[in-house]
Formats: C-alpha cells, structure tokens, sequence
C-alpha cells in the first residue's frame, strides 16, 4: 500500500518485486512482511559486495557442510547423525527450571545426554516437536508455536543440450563443453520465480562430462505443488522452461528430481517479528539457535549463522 501510495505501479509489483520476495521468503510483496525486504535492500545500500550473486562451486555437502563438520571434528568435537532426541527432562533447581538431561535415540534403545549447557538448532517444526508444553507457560515459549511456516517444492531438470544458450544452436546442442548464462536468473513468467544452470553455476559436481544442463528451480508459492506428483510436477515446469526458452524444446530432458518441503522457513508475514524468540531462553541453561530466532538478517543460511554466533555469546555469558 506504501508503495503504490507513492507512485508504485501493479505492474512493477508483479514484473520485478513478486520475484524479489518470493526468492528471499517464498511469499508474494501482498504477504511479506516489509522487514524482511528492507533488511536486504539496506544491507545492498551499506555493503557493496553484498548485492554480488554467488553460487558454490558444487554441491552444498562437498563445499559447504564438509568443512564444517571438518572444522568441528579437528576440534575434539563429535557429530552424531540419526540420533533423534526424544525428550528434554528438566528439574527445578531451587527457584530456577534446568534441563537436566536430554532422552536420545541410540537403535533400538535410548541414551540420556546430560551436559552443561544445551542448545537446540532447529527450524519452525522442529523447535514446536521438541519443547515439552509445560514450557508453553513462559511467553516466549508460547510464541513460537504462533509462526507458520510456507512450503516449496525444488525441482531439478537434466537435458542433453544447453538451456540457456539463446545465441549459438550449433553451441547449444554440443556436450564438449559447458554453455549458456552463469548466473542465477530471476523470472516474473512462470511458477518459479529464481532458477540457475547448476552445470554453469557450480561445475565442480554438477557438470557432467557427455551431458548438457542442470537447471535447478525453485517453486514459490509452493503450496500448488505439495499434493501434486513428481512427474507432474517436472512436466509443468518443462513446459513452463520451453516458454521461457523457446530454442530449449529442440533439447530433451533426460532426468528429473523433485523435492518438496510442506514446512520449511518460516512465514515473514507482518506482525510475526515479535513471536520470534532470542537465543536466551527462562531455561538457564537452555538455548535457541536457527535462523527463525532472533537476529537481524532473513531466513536464511545467513541468518542461521548469525543466530548461531549469537547463542554462543548467550552461553558464554552464563559462565
């Protein structure tokens, strides 16, 4: 409403800001909440290299998540995989509540982790599974179970040519090399809003020798797709890449993946700033981590590292 009230046209909403805040919350500009768009244009306006597109080199195991589980590991730490935490037990500890111990799947049995301070890194679903409901009496708590969260669907096509390369049919069709654009792309025109050529934009394990395109795409609002099968799915968005790319329907599609998330962040929605909970919590020695809590980015890996760095400075400060 502000931005039409000075000046903003329906179509510039649709054409270029849908896009924007469905790529940075999966929701349209009429559901967003307006901080999490100002968080991001403030922080292009103060940090020039912020607004740079990155994409890793491969995938988010090889060149994201190895080497921290590497980092951690070369410091005596131990990370632990399948191990689902069935329970937090807590006692009062005088006038205060502590958890005392934390109930783990280990096979077929349980083991009891006790430890001095406990943190839990979780999204939305996670956290509202995890914490006992007596806790529901402290308010901070109780508001967690007052965010949503949006779903989406990430689909994943293969073809024996090259999408994106719009100029050169002889270069578009040969698998000696890779071609096309190298970057992430952003589109007004079809149910994905942002997309990119993986086998351009993170050779190091998405291209493949002999084979032609990844195009990974992100379906935002999410919500059509959930119930929808997978095959469906990737033909919708076939058809939808054949529009955008007319000289793509002379390529095949030669594989397909489709991973849908009917929880996954959560909803920045107005009004929803002031349910999300700080990183100190009544427990004593009870922390939140996850980018759902507290801190001053978006929902995002970002934002989860922030929140992160901020538990720890929460649990350091008790000592």
């Amino acid at each position: 409403d502000w931005f039409r009230s000075h000046g903003g046209s329906d179509g510039s909403i649709k054409r270029m800001w849908n896009p924007i805040a469905y790529a940075l919350g999966f929701i349209d500009c009429e559901n967003i909440s307006a901080r999490c768009m100002l968080t991001i244009f403030q922080m292009f306006a103060a940090r020039t290299e912020a607004s740079k597109l990155r994409m890793l080199e491969g995938s988010p195991h090889e060149y994201l998540h190895k080497p921290i589980v590497n980092y951690i590991e070369a410091r005596g730490a131990k990370i632990y995989t399948r191990r689902r935490v069935r329970e937090i037990q807590y006692a009062q500890d005088g006038d205060q509540t502590r958890v005392s111990g934390m109930v783990v799947a280990s096979g077929e049995t349980e083991e009891t982790i006790t430890a001095d301070a406990y943190l839990c890194a979780c999204d939305v679903p996670g956290i509202q599974r995890l914490l006992p409901q007596q806790w529901r009496q402290w308010q901070q708590f109780d508001n967690i179970y007052k965010l949503d969260t949006v779903p989406v669907a990430t689909v994943q096509l293969r073809f024996d040519g090259w999408v994106t390369e719009l100029h050169n049919a002889q270069e578009r069709k040969q698998l000696e090399r890779a071609a096309g654009i190298d970057n992430l792309l952003y589109t007004p025109d079809a149910d994905f809003s942002c997309f990119a050529d993986l086998a351009l934009t993170s050779p190091g394990d998405y291209y493949r020798e002999g084979q032609g395109s990844l195009l990974q795409l992100v379906l935002t609002p999410g919500d059509p797709f959930i119930k929808e099968s997978n095959e469906a799915i990737a033909q919708h968005v076939l058809k939808q890449v054949h529009d955008l790319f007319p000289s793509s329907r002379e390529l095949n599609m030669t594989w397909y993946s489709v991973v849908k998330l009917a929880q996954s962040l959560y909803r920045e929605a107005p009004g929803m700033e002031p349910y999300r909970p700080d990183q100190k919590t009544p427990i004593g020695n009870f922390f939140l981590a996850g980018s759902y809590t507290q801190q001053d980015y978006i929902d995002s890996m970002e934002g989860a590292t922030i929140s992160g760095r901020r538990a720890a400075k929460a649990i350091l400060e008790t000592k």
